[in-house]
């Protein structure tokens, strides 16, 4: 009897099913970009900066500007960015605002998207905050993703009483690639940041982009 390889069988129930469809020298490329648990936000052509299970919750800080890095999985166009609140929402809200930035191979970043600031963004708590990228100052639209490469998620927030922010504790936060960085004391997101500007985090705040 001939041997058979992986992708000659179909098992009843197999994740993997899609892949046996597909020439053996094209699944192995295609296997990163398959969310095989079906929950990630890959699965409808989204991004997120973390898992959406057992998130915790971390206080906010006025005027503080969370960076959230991941790489994409999967080229797509994204036009909408949300943050979630935590156990408490935010008092006094002045500014609110959400950015995508490209990536340097150092962590330093540049941003080329962002929303609108909205005093309503963060006012609630366990709430999801969804706003569309806004063109003013010359911003796009829609932002393609390119797989493979590099991005940030930001937000920033300036109020009374900032909101908690759900998100994960990071373990060996300083080993690469660094997934969250902070910089505090910020009016409004700044058009780049030096990685030398930008500690370290211990807490990656939930972030996700959208079609």
């Amino acid at each position: 009897m001939a041997k058979t390889s992986r992708t000659d069988i179909i098992l009843p129930g197999d994740p993997t099913a899609a892949l046996h469809a597909v020439p053996k020298q094209y699944s192995d490329r295609l296997v990163p970009h398959i969310p095989l648990d079906g929950n990630s936000m890959s699965a409808s052509g989204g991004v997120e900066t973390a898992a959406r299970f057992n998130n915790s919750s971390f206080a906010g800080t006025s005027g503080k500007l969370w960076v959230s890095y991941f790489t994409n999985t999967a080229d797509t166009t994204i036009t909408k960015l949300a943050m979630v609140v935590a156990n408490t929402g935010a008092t006094g809200i002045t500014l609110a605002r959400l950015a995508l930035f490209t990536v340097a191979p150092d962590g330093s970043i540049t941003k080329v998207a962002q929303t609108a600031s909205d005093n309503a963004v963060g006012a609630s708590a366990y709430n999801v905050y969804e706003r569309v990228f806004s063109t003013v100052g010359g911003f796009p639209s829609s932002y393609a993703l390119v797989s493979g490469t590099r991005y940030a998620l930001g937000f920033l927030q300036a109020a009374t009483t900032a909101c908690d922010l759900s998100g994960e504790y990071v373990i060996d936060s300083g080993a690469a690639p660094i997934p969250s960085r902070v910089i505090a004391a910020q009016v409004d997101i700044g058009a780049s940041y030096a990685v030398a500007s930008l500690p370290v985090s211990g807490f990656v705040i939930y972030l996700r982009g959208r079609q």
